[in-house]
């Protein structure tokens, strides 16, 4: 087998004819492979960049109907919710950065509805459907939603007058299944320290703006799944129950849950060499770092760890970050993600199990909602074609 080719951005770039921000959409679509370059700096596989050009040289091709696929059709979006830099991300031309400093899930959700009026001034929903304690948190979400068309004689309807208020309720009601609490018109992240016991002001606000950070963020695997289910014009329940189906696997919505596998060793410094260097002789991962979109850390955990330090809280882990995050890019090259500062969260809160993903999965339904809403309007159907590489025909 030959070696892999890789090339610079500036190379990558030039052969797709488009700027180094259309580039990098790719990546984070899984369109182009990537991996580390000398510094922070990123290469891109030169056989995932002929592919596509190949596809992008056969656009004014048609399908069997006459029809030209469009861009939906090739996987690649269009957008107007969330920017993605190296920076940090943007809700509608907003930094998320800067909304995390006072913002909450329920203020950036109207920003990414383009609310006209407030839709969370509306009573919660009637009580959650009882579903038992032992099912997974997302499962139990996604039972709560299937019952919505019972609370909601309209629940089918894809008018865009009542599809936000359809998603504040929607919020709230897969909030009250994660969390096992009545649904509540509390603000959301109240509403969360309620239900996990968390009482100081401080760790209340980093619940919030972790809420506000996690809200959306681009295409990712999830959105990818609600915005194909929208695109069939199904009802907004359903097409947050496919992203609730794409969020539970270990590689997204649960990763922060892998994160703590070995955070929870981590007690004192000496502590930090031992567990990262056994998983490094081990060949394995460390979970909470490397990133398909950031060259450098994410900016997210940058943000939230930045807060927590500045706190005040007491915990021997905030004391250790600075060590920890250096010696896990020694060992392993890469840089943390935002899965990292979601599991210390769990660890110097004392928050119950699986409350990193509970938490995550609450946000990241407001992005969903905003990508259903923005699919919506968007007339195609989304459905790409597949690259085949099997056995072919011999007559």
């Amino acid at each position: 087998m030959s070696d892999v080719i890789y090339l610079s951005a500036k190379e990558a770039a030039n052969e797709l004819g488009v700027r180094p921000a259309t580039l990098y959409a790719y990546v984070s679509r899984g369109l182009v492979r990537s991996v580390q370059g000398p510094g922070r700096t990123r290469l891109y596989d030169a056989s995932d960049i002929r592919f596509l050009r190949g596809r992008r040289a056969g656009e004014g091709d048609t399908e069997g109907d006459g029809q030209s696929r469009s861009s939906a059709a090739k996987g690649v979006l269009e957008t107007k919710l969330t920017h993605l830099t190296d920076e940090g991300h943007y809700y509608r031309g907003q930094s998320a950065l800067e909304l995390a400093k006072a913002g909450t899930l329920e203020s950036v959700s109207t920003l990414l509805w383009e609310c006209e009026s407030d839709p969370f001034a509306q009573p919660a929903p009637d009580a959650a459907p009882m579903v038992p304690d032992s099912l997974r948190p997302v499962e139990r979400a996604i039972i709560a939603l299937c019952t919505w068309p019972e609370q909601d004689n309209a629940a089918y309807s894809l008018s865009p007058e009542l599809l936000k208020k359809k998603g504040a309720g929607l919020l709230r009601l897969a909030a009250s299944a994660l969390l096992m609490q009545p649904p509540s018109a509390v603000p959301l992240h109240r509403q969360i320290a309620e239900a996990w016991e968390v009482h100081d002001e401080r760790a209340i606000d980093l619940i919030r703006a972790t809420l506000v950070l996690c809200a959306d963020h681009e295409l990712n695997t999830s959105a990818y799944a609600v915005r194909c289910a929208a695109s069939t014009r199904a009802p907004l329940h359903a097409v947050l129950i496919s992203g609730l189906g794409a969020f539970m696997g270990p590689r997204h919505g649960t990763n922060a849950e892998r994160v703590l596998s070995w955070l929870k060793y981590i007690h004192e410094s000496q502590d930090i060499e031992a567990v990262l260097q056994e998983r490094c002789m081990n060949g394995e991962q460390l979970p909470g770092f490397g990133h398909t979109v950031y060259g450098g850390p994410d900016p997210r955990g940058t943000f939230l760890l930045t807060m927590l330090r500045q706190t005040g809280l007491e915990h021997p882990l905030i004391e250790l970050i600075p060590f920890l995050l250096e010696r896990a890019n020694e060992l392993f090259g890469k840089h943390m993600n935002v899965d990292f500062p979601l599991a210390l969260l769990v660890q110097i809160l004392d928050l119950p199990k699986n409350s990193a993903g509970i938490l995550f999965c609450i946000s990241r339904i407001s992005g969903w909602v905003a990508q259903a809403l923005e699919q919506y309007q968007m007339q195609e159907q989304i459905r790409p074609r597949a690259a085949y590489t099997g056995i072919r025909p011999t007559s």
